[in-house]
């Protein structure tokens, strides 16, 4: 039985070293991201020091992965950057119309419990789900 072929031509050596190197940068954003929030949160350590240091550990790892991106952007062809770019539009507008609801809703009353991990969570979600529209448009 012949196996179905997958198209991988948009993973060419340099292509897949990026997404794997972004991949590996957000991984670690993210972990520092969660590691700070929990070391402060449940005060696993008793010294600002520290805290600031994770901070900033975090914010350069951040930058690290938004530079890594751009890299990674570099090696997709035009419709992959389309996709990218108009993804990216709409996760804007969302978030920026959605932060400025949800501000009016806090200051309403409505929410009492406001978090900006939801406006992100809001803004990842409309992204990947861009993406995923903007492949399934352009097949």
């Amino acid at each position: 039985m012949e196996k179905p072929m997958v198209n991988l031509s948009c993973l060419t050596s340099g292509s897949a070293k990026n997404t794997i190197r972004f991949l590996c940068w957000t991984f670690a954003w993210s972990m520092t991201m969660v590691l700070a929030d929990k070391a402060i949160l449940y005060e696993w350590h008793s010294s600002d020091l520290i805290s600031a240091i994770a901070i900033v550990l975090n914010a350069g790892i951040g930058i690290g992965m938004i530079l890594s991106y751009l890299r990674h952007l570099k090696y997709m062809d035009e419709l992959q950057r389309k996709i990218q770019l108009d993804a990216l539009a709409i996760a804007m507008g969302v978030a920026l119309v959605g932060s400025f609801s949800y501000s009016l809703m806090v200051t309403a009353k409505f929410i009492t419990d406001a978090e900006v991990s939801d406006i992100i969570l809001l803004m990842t979600f409309t992204f990947v789900v861009s993406v995923i529209v903007g492949h399934l448009r352009y097949r």
